[in-house]
């Protein structure tokens, strides 16, 4: 826990005029309280039962007695059939009440809405306490502030959405790893503020920004890997990259950790529109604004998004209109494809004026924007999966008498060489400069379609290997023995597969690649780079040298078959912490998937 981050005890609730049962189901409900708490990273929560017999003495006594900054005591009685438990927030030091909250639910049926209760009641008091703290935060100069009010701060900044807010904000976040250099959300901040910028003043330094937003997003994750709020960070750069599946591990990951955060909600709401499940980014939305009811406006714009994916224009009007003041340059563009669908043109002109001068003043800074630009952006900056919410964004501007421009990406594509990588079945068909191969259903293979997929762009290699449990042991995995048997057997398989390869046995060369690619792998997952077994440290360098071994094996085996690709693959992918195929010259890649295909743009090393 950082230095002063948010200490808080829970008391046992007074319920003098309560029989048994209802003391125990208020007993019960501050339990849950307690226990949902602790699913906020920031949160140091000190149990009822650890401070039973405290609660007698002042506010200040116990913080001082438990260390604990706040303290959250409660109140039950009954009125009629109904049980009502109110819970108080309270500033140990000074005893003022931050906040408060009555729980009244009538006693038959309480086990019914428990949860929604408790999940109301955290929630609330995350961030009550939050903004209390931040209101401290505004009143010391700078150079006083602790890590964690370094970070509470600079969140708080992020949330203007401008880049001099950006650029002050990595100020505090650096400000708090200079004190804590360890510190998960200084981290996680500072991947926030490139993520803002890459995301959202987008044209200026993309692809660095891009880069950082994913490594320090990653940095934060190798610290803390059970913090919410990072798997949403890497799970929208995965989202802007277009890489659905994986962002959608880290989304959901990022729900399981903390179901009860009101900010991250939002969040995933608007991923979710994204990931194509509108009525499930509904949901969240619903959900997120239902437990923070003192939400800030922009609640309200993510909130409307999956009305408009989902053709409801009339609730996406209702709800986008309380979002006044949001700092975010495509609501306007979206409201006004919601008044065109209704037939409401004079406003729909309106909101797209609005929407064209943010896009000037934040995106191309005063430049006027070339025809077909604003629409282009915000088709590049809203990665849908579907191709139906494409083609309502389209739709939407051709009823406002835009259109769309080629994309520069794509200019010139026919100039470069193609490739082609497809999956058939159990194996891979290659073609490159020419030449056509069948490939072997290796990780490796999948490691390298995944960098194909986006050229120039570093993958962590946790990314790539996945969060299995076959990183998950910190042991030598081979003795001596068992490293000397496995090397026997795969001389004794290589021999075999050359016989085989020599009789034109074609099914006993593949049985012996098989048994071969396993032992591999296994030998792999327990070896150093250099063959010396080891003891495998913290997840990223498990999955490092696993992923390193699985692409140099898999691009060995394809230079046996393929020697043009293979040659290009060693000269082109890199691998490490961060794996990137950066092409030696520009390539144009197509990948099938049993007659599914997708095409990736030309690029070389050059444009990075």
């Amino acid at each position: 826990m950082t230095s002063h981050a948010p200490i808080i005890a829970v008391l046992p609730p007074k319920a003098a005029t309560l029989d048994e049962r209802d003391s125990l189901i208020a007993q019960g409900l501050l339990e849950d309280v307690c226990a949902a708490l602790t699913r906020f990273p920031e949160l140091q929560v000190v149990s009822w039962a650890s401070s039973a017999d405290l609660a007698p003495l002042p506010d200040a006594d116990v913080g001082a007695r438990l260390g604990a900054s706040h303290l959250l005591r409660s109140h039950a009685d009954r009125a009629g059939d109904r049980l009502r438990v109110t819970a108080v927030l309270v500033d140990s030091a000074t005893g003022r009440q931050l906040w408060n909250e009555a729980l009244e639910t009538p006693t038959d049926s309480v086990l019914d809405i428990r949860q929604e209760l408790v999940a109301r009641v955290a929630a609330t008091l995350n961030a009550r306490l939050e903004q209390s703290l931040l209101a401290a935060v505004y009143r010391k100069s700078p150079e006083a502030l602790a890590a964690y009010e370094q970070v509470l701060r600079g969140l708080a900044l992020l949330r203007e959405g401008s880049p001099s807010a950006d650029a002050a904000a990595r100020e505090c976040f650096r400000q708090a790893l200079a004190q804590e250099p360890n510190y998960p959300r200084a981290y996680a901040g500072l991947s926030l503020s490139y993520f803002n910028e890459w995301s959202c003043q987008f044209w200026g330094q993309f692809r660095e920004n891009g880069r950082l937003a994913y490594g320090y997003a990653h940095k934060a994750l190798d610290l803390d890997d059970a913090d919410a709020m990072l798997h949403v960070v890497v799970g929208r750069v995965h989202l802007y990259h277009r890489r659905f599946e994986q962002a959608a591990w880290y989304l959901d990951r990022a729900l399981a950790l903390c179901p009860n955060d009101a900010e991250n909600l939002i969040q995933l709401s608007m991923c979710q529109v994204f990931l194509g499940h509108a009525e499930t980014g509904k949901e969240l939305a619903e959900r997120a604004m239902r437990l923070n009811p003192y939400h800030p406006n922009y609640y309200y714009a993510y909130a409307a998004f999956p009305y408009l994916l989902t053709r409801d224009f009339e609730m996406a009007l209702q709800v986008g209109a309380r979002a006044s003041g949001a700092p975010i340059v495509d609501v306007p563009a979206f409201t006004a494809i919601a008044y065109a669908f209704l037939g409401r043109m004079a406003e729909a002109r309106d909101a797209l004026e609005s929407y064209h001068a943010a896009f000037r003043e934040r995106i191309t800074f005063g430049r006027e924007p070339s025809p077909g630009e604003a629409l282009q952006w915000l088709l590049e900056v809203n990665p849908f999966r579907q191709e139906d919410d494409v083609a309502l964004i389209h739709e939407g501007f051709r009823l406002l008498g835009e259109t769309n421009t080629t994309s520069p990406d794509r200019a010139g594509s026919d100039r470069c060489e193609r490739a082609r990588l497809a999956r058939h079945g159990g194996g891979w068909t290659a073609a490159f400069a020419g030449r056509t191969a069948l490939l072997p259903d290796l990780k490796g293979v999948h490691d390298i379609q995944r960098l194909l997929q986006s050229p120039g762009e570093d993958i962590h290699c946790l990314d790539l290997a996945g969060r299995g449990a076959e990183l998950d042991t910190g042991a030598a995995i081979l003795d001596e023995r068992a490293r000397h048997e496995i090397r026997s057997r795969i001389r004794a398989l290589q021999e075999e597969l050359a016989d085989a390869e020599h009789q034109q046995d074609i099914g006993r060369a593949e049985q012996a690649r098989e048994e071969l690619d396993r032992l591999v792998e296994a030998l792999s997952a327990a070896l150093g780079l250099r063959g010396r077994t080891r003891r495998l440290g913290n997840l990223s360098e498990r999955a490092r040298t696993t992923v390193t071994w699985r692409i140099r094996h898999a691009v060995s085996r394809i230079q046996t078959v393929h020697y043009p690709l293979g040659r290009h693959l060693r000269n082109s992918i890199r691998t490490g912490t961060f794996c990137t195929y950066r092409p030696e010259r520009p390539v144009q890649w197509h990948f099938s998937y049993n007659g599914v295909g997708q095409d990736i743009p030309a690029r070389a090393s050059s444009h990075y």
